[in-house]
């Protein structure tokens, strides 16, 4: 997953799930936006980095920390349109997207952009040859669609990146002996391209507005095949494709399953595999997909592929041509002519998403350049954006986290030997990627034409599966980065034992290198330390120093952990964002912990550093100690503004707690804290010290 990881189904990317990933924003990145002025926020806000008119003159900061820190800003900021959750990390993609998009118009000039930016961008802009062509780009695709005659050319079809399917395929290093590279099977890795509406509820439900949505989706599916030229384009073909994604949806993992890590590996032969999940034509797929010769798979989500694979069998290759017929046009929308794309949009951005205008043109073609040419915009945003002093700033910074990690992990007294010194072995192990890698793919091998959107689109694609298949074929091969230098986001593998963490994140008000340095450590140190954290959270614990998940734990070790975990799990179920609906601590546990590790080992690095250059901690910024500064910048990172029903998703659905819960619940578990502000007794975050719980 990613940070901006709300995908339309007009979109073909999917995530794998071997990636701990810092944020999940369901909202993230909405349909309707406009790009705002093209200005990276060079400078922090305030002075040093906090801005104190923000500050509540009210609210004391034991009753309620996040609003005494963002009253203000919370009272006079306006979300864009389109945004029903808005915070920092949206307002630094804004500015990163407006970047790429000055980048990408001065090339049109003759500026310095790559060409095969320019080309891209031109391919998605021509909006007089998309009309001309109107659905001409996806006819033959379309045709031979209808022309399948048997369930092995419906699997062969589901191969293809773009396509709707009961399976994904992605190529990682064996969970369990990382020196070796397997294919995956799940169906995480297709994120939202097995159903057509957002989860299951959508087809089960029979309250409130579900029932109504089904019809318009049924109506939709009819409106997007007649405007392809789909002939008996007709309400009988939806319905079949509704009861079809019913069926599937019923089979599918839920959230607490998805993120189960053991639970999701099965080893498996190509035998093994068919015998297991019988129904689907998995040679004609492995061929299609190009892995035909591959012989060990390791299945995830087994159980519901399974089961996906006896529906694919007992449903009839007419209905599988409907469904697959209209998700090609829904997913390829984008890239076709406005009668199509307001067909599109008018279904999923003004019903589901209650959105009422789309994107400009331009935003949307920015969009589409940053999803598939990411690279070769990196290469110009770290040439812009960051210097060599960023990179050594970050570096330091995380080297200190590092080692408050390796201090804390030694003082754990709840820790045997063993288990410790692989504990110990994993943090010191662990890499750090920050910035952007050395090394950027130029796209040499992919023909970009400026009169071609569609066929780039496939053609890119075609490349990543090529490389991917190298990465198959010779597990030495250098593994790219899966987030690109600009992605404002953030990461931890557990099979690597790294962390990455890109440029475009590191910028104000997250990280400045004119920021006071307790603010810098309470916002990017903080968020640094979380992903550092997922190594050692309740589902990254399970992978020892090599990347390798085994039991390197001892019983006692693990009971003692587990039962910290539980008491974080029970203090965020008791959480109430709105009358009647609590948080899920046990479904968000994994966030939680890495949340409440992250300001932990930031504040003790923040210590080392003051150690270690001389800094006064008890010296005061209008009026501030470092430590206070320290937990105003933490806060201030996470000020977002939510509407009740983005907050009422995010509840039911996200494996992240709603910011404001992200900086209280973390705070009122920490001594210092306490300290800083003088938290007594009678404030409404207190916790009496038995009740604070520490896992690192």
């Amino acid at each position: 997953m990613s940070l901006f990881a709300m995908h339309s189904p007009a979109s073909a990317s999917g995530s794998a799930p071997n990636r701990r990933t810092f944020l999940l924003t369901a909202a993230a990145v909405p349909l309707a936006l406009a790009l705002p002025e093209p200005a990276l926020a060079q400078e922090p806000p305030g002075a040093w980095g906090v801005d104190l008119s923000s500050l509540s003159k009210s609210v004391a900061p034991g009753d309620a920390f996040f609003d005494y820190v963002n009253e203000g800003w919370l009272r006079t900021t306006v979300s864009p349109p389109g945004y029903p959750e808005y915070g920092e990390l949206n307002a630094m993609h804004l500015r990163t997207e407006a970047w790429t998009n000055t980048l990408i118009e001065s090339g049109q000039g003759g500026g310095a952009a790559d060409p095969k930016l320019v080309a891209l961008y031109a391919s998605f802009m021509d909006t007089d040859a998309v009309e001309r062509q109107g659905t001409v780009p996806i006819r033959g695709d379309i045709d031979a669609i209808l022309a399948i005659t048997d369930h092995a050319g419906v699997a062969r079809w589901m191969a293809r990146p773009v396509s709707h399917a009961i399976v994904g395929a992605y190529v990682f290093p064996d969970e369990t002996d990382t020196r070796r590279t397997l294919l995956h099977l799940d169906q995480q890795t297709l994120g939202p391209r097995i159903l057509g509406l957002p989860s299951r509820a959508y087809y089960e439900d029979g309250t409130g507005d579900y029932p109504a949505l089904r019809m318009v989706y049924r109506d939709h599916i009819v409106r997007m095949l007649e405007l392809a030229g789909v002939a008996d384009a007709d309400v009988a073909q939806a319905d079949a494709v509704v009861s079809l994604e019913s069926r599937l949806a019923a089979v599918l993992w839920n959230a607490e399953q998805l993120r189960d890590r053991r639970l999701n590996y099965h080893l498996m032969s190509r035998a093994e595999l068919s015998a297991y999940a019988p129904g689907f034509d998995w040679n004609a797929f492995f061929e299609a997909a190009g892995f035909a010769d591959v012989q060990t798979i390791v299945l995830n989500t087994d159980t519901a592929v399974q089961a996906s694979a006896a529906i694919f069998a007992d449903t009839p290759v007419e209905d599988w041509r409907a469904y697959l017929a209209f998700h090609w046009i829904q997913n390829l929308a984008y890239l076709l002519n406005a009668e199509v794309q307001e067909a599109s949009f008018g279904f999923y951005g003004r019903r589901l998403g209650k959105q009422q205008a789309q994107r400009s043109r331009e935003a949307r073609g920015v969009g589409f350049v940053n999803r598939n040419l990411p690279d070769l915009i990196g290469k110009a945003y770290v040439a812009k954006h960051f210097s060599a002093a960023h990179r050594s700033r970050i570096e330091g910074m995380a080297v200190l986290l590092k080692r408050a990690f390796a201090t804390r992990l030694a003082d754990a007294d709840w820790l045997d030997d063993t288990t410790r010194s692989v504990a110990l072995s994993k943090i010191e192990k662990m890499g750090l990627k920050l910035g952007y890698p050395d090394t950027l793919r130029d796209y040499a091998e992919v023909d970009i034409r400026p009169d071609d959107a569609i066929g780039n689109l496939h053609r890119l694609n075609a490349a990543k599966a090529a490389q991917d298949r190298r990465l198959l074929d010779d597990p030495h091969h250098p593994w790219p980065w899966h987030l690109a230098p600009q992605a404002v986001d953030g990461s931890y593998s557990p099979q690597f034992n790294a962390v990455t963490f890109p440029a475009g994140i590191l910028q104000a008000p997250a990280f400045s290198l004119t920021a006071d340095a307790a603010v810098n450590f309470g916002a990017i140190g903080a968020v640094l330390g979380h992903e550092m954290g997922h190594g050692f959270d309740d589902q990254g614990s399970h992978f020892d120093d090599e990347g390798n998940m085994r039991d390197w734990w001892s019983p006692e070790s693990r009971n003692a952990f587990e039962a910290r975990a539980e008491r974080l799990v029970a203090q965020y179920d008791g959480y109430e964002p709105l009358p009647g609906l609590r948080l899920d601590g046990r479904r968000s546990l994994g966030e939680n912990l890495a949340d409440l590790v992250g300001v932990n080992l930031a504040l003790d690095a923040l210590r080392l550093h003051a150690v270690q250059t001389g800094m006064d901690m008890n010296a005061r910024l209008d009026g501030f100690t470092a430590e206070q500064r320290f937990f105003l910048g933490w806060a201030q990172f996470w000020r977002t503004l939510t509407t009740e029903d983005a907050l009422r998703r995010q509840v039911e659905t996200s494996y992240h707690s709603p910011a404001r819960y992200r900086v209280n619940g973390v705070v009122r578990n920490l001594d210092a804290w306490y300290a800083a502000f003088d938290v007594g007794p009678n404030a409404a975050l207190y916790l009496s010290p038995e009740e604070r719980v520490t896992v690192w």
